[in-house]
């Protein structure tokens, strides 16, 4: 399982970015179930961004890359306009894996024991 833990999105400069915004914005404080839904993210975003330069030609593209960051724990998925040489950032978006899932149980002191011994 994984969980949306940072989106950073910049002001739009044009209709495209805003439109980019828009929609990356819904994927806020979301959980993701596995890796096949993961990568499913990552081909949507991807999509969405190659749909939106399609629909507005005239403007700089807005270029679309996900990779691993420290050690393939967190991954981040970022778009940007290259304009003058230099990077304008649209959104990025960090994505961490869940490392335990917390959940209240009235028995959970039965469930921890082990043979007398506490796990």
């Amino acid at each position: 399982m994984f969980f949306v833990y940072h989106l950073q999105t910049y002001a739009p400069k044009n209709r495209a970015w805003k439109k980019v915004i828009d929609y990356v914005n819904k994927y806020e404080y979301v959980l993701i179930k596995d890796e096949l839904s993961l990568n499913a993210l990552k081909h949507e975003l991807c999509d969405v961004i190659n749909r939106i330069n399609a629909d507005h030609p005239k403007l700089k593209r807005i270029q679309y890359s996900a990779s691993p960051l420290d050690g393939s724990r967190t991954t981040r998925i970022e778009a940007r306009v290259i304009s003058g040489g230099c990077p304008d950032l649209v959104f990025f978006l960090d994505i961490c894996k869940v490392r335990s899932v917390y959940q209240f149980s009235e028995k959970a002191n039965v469930l921890e024991q082990k043979g007398g011994e506490y796990e």
